[in-house]
């Protein structure tokens, strides 16, 4: 019995201290200091895509001016645009606040989820890992070759028809992530 106050004043000690606790990939995240510009640099907004409108991206309850932003996939070097961002995403924006705009100078787009197992099956136009089974028609880039009871990693997006690719990484390719 005299543990039972602990459930409740260790989560709201740790709330008061400004920590996030469980809220994965819809966090706000910065300095708390914008009186330097050199410190707004720092700020960044992750969290899932709610909604793309033209070059305003909205996270979270944050809308995001992405007109100057460079687009980047998780795991691979070619360069996308707002374009290719849709709602159920996952996002890191990294950027500044003018004026209680954030304003994105760098995109760091991960799909919907990353699968990372070993590969069940191959097919002409899909891979089955972790007994999904997805398109990788449409990936933007793909390192290495797919074999079955090798292991891959899979930056994924929902669609209408299912699981669909945005990066392929078979074993022993490495990829490249954004610094």
């Amino acid at each position: 019995m005299k543990y039972k106050n602990v459930f409740v004043i260790v989560p709201m000690l740790l709330l008061c201290m400004g920590l996030p606790v469980g809220l994965n990939h819809t966090n706000v995240y910065g300095n708390g200091n914008h009186s330097n510009h050199d410190d707004m640099s720092k700020t960044r907004v992750c969290g899932v895509v709610s909604s793309v409108s033209g070059s305003t991206i909205t996270a979270l309850t944050v809308d995001i001016d992405a007109s100057a932003a460079e687009v980047k996939l998780m795991g691979c070097s070619t360069s996308l645009s707002v374009d290719d961002i849709v709602a159920g995403d996952i996002i890191e924006a990294k950027g500044t606040v003018n004026d209680s705009t954030f304003v994105a100078s760098m995109i760091k787009l991960e799909g919907a989820e990353k699968l990372e197992g070993t590969v069940e099956a191959v097919g002409t136009d899909t891979v089955t890992l972790l007994g999904k089974t997805i398109d990788i028609t449409s990936a933007y880039c793909t390192k290495g070759k797919l074999k079955i009871g090798k292991k891959a990693t899979v930056y994924v997006r929902n669609t209408e028809t299912g699981l669909t690719a945005l990066a392929v990484k078979a074993a022993g390719m490495g990829m490249m992530e954004m610094e």
